[in-house]
């Protein structure tokens, strides 16, 4: 026994000797690599508020194995404020219970000078009720990735500078964040609005071992919020799916908007336009992805 556990420790040193030669002797160029994907990475990431989580930093509230298999009830014209996302739905549980509202073929094709780029549908649901909906892919990631992106104030800021002031990021439990906004005067065709703010909770629940939900919701108890803000209801469902080396991202919202923003007028309703900005608004999310894999490529290349 003894002569076995002392070849086990000759054979240990054997090994590290091997090991530390290799290193020496190895390709600088592999090193350098290493050192900036991981700066890559904590740049990208947002490290103040998602330093003990899991996965990319990220905390989810609830974890299950597999989707929800209880279908959804489907979202209905005239209906919306009884719509309900529930949890753990896959992405195409929500896309099929937006079905009965509007075709699949109302997705249009986006593509803006800044880089954002994927599909957006906006479809009006009855007085003032809107459904927004955005479809883009975020290339060589994962879900926890797109996500720790997502709620990352300074990304939505940066690819949002025409409509928002200031974002601030906070965690309030597991799980569970607070988004406080502030966007910058908008001008509506009775004038110009004031600075509005409001603020928005966000839950995040895990599917699996990659894919995530991100439930948002505007906080209409917020002390924080002004009586002059886009919407009076909102409630948005993000589910971020691991398909290959990319993630499929879905959204879907749900909001009522504040007609002292959005007008109704008699010959035009502004609410459609007011989704069709909601569901473009989150499709820097590819581009930032994209900007991320070219910088890898051009450290792997120097």
């Amino acid at each position: 026994m003894k002569r076995q556990q002392h070849k086990r420790i000759i054979g240990s040193r054997e090994y590290m000797k091997q090991g530390n030669y290799c290193m020496k002797s190895g390709s600088r160029v592999v090193a350098l690599l290493l050192l900036s994907l991981l700066h890559l990475l904590i740049s990208e990431a947002s490290a103040n508020i998602f330093s003990d989580g899991n996965d990319a930093g990220v905390t989810f509230n609830q974890h299950r194995r597999n989707y929800a298999r209880e279908s959804l009830t489907k979202l209905k014209y005239g209906s919306a404020d009884t719509f309900n996302f529930g949890r753990f739905q896959s992405p195409d549980a929500v896309d099929k219970a937006m079905s009965d509202c509007r075709s699949s073929k109302s997705f249009k094709h986006h593509s803006s000078r800044d880089g954002k780029e994927g599909y957006y549908c906006s479809t009006r649901l009855g007085g003032d009720w809107v459904l927004a909906e955005s479809k883009q892919v975020a290339k060589n990631c994962i879900p926890a990735e797109v996500l720790a992106a997502y709620l990352d104030g300074s990304n939505q800021k940066k690819w949002n500078e025409d409509k928002v002031l200031d974002i601030n990021v906070s965690r309030t439990g597991q799980g569970l964040y607070n988004q406080a906004m502030v966007l910058k005067p908008q001008r509506v065709l009775t004038g110009k609005t004031t600075v509005m703010r409001y603020t928005q909770k966000i839950c995040v629940d895990k599917i699996g071992n990659s894919n995530y939900n991100a439930f948002v919701e505007l906080d209409t108890k917020s002390k924080s919020n002004t009586k002059l803000r886009p919407f009076h209801i909102l409630k948005v469902n993000v589910g971020l799916e691991q398909v290959g080396n990319d993630v499929h991202i879905y959204a879907a919202g749900i909001m009522k908007v504040n007609r002292k923003i959005v007008p109704n007028l008699v010959i035009f309703d502004a609410s459609g336009l007011a989704g069709a900005m909601a569901g473009k608004g989150t499709l820097w999310l590819s581009k930032h992805f994209q900007d991320r894999s070219s910088k890898i490529r051009k450290n792997t290349i120097e």
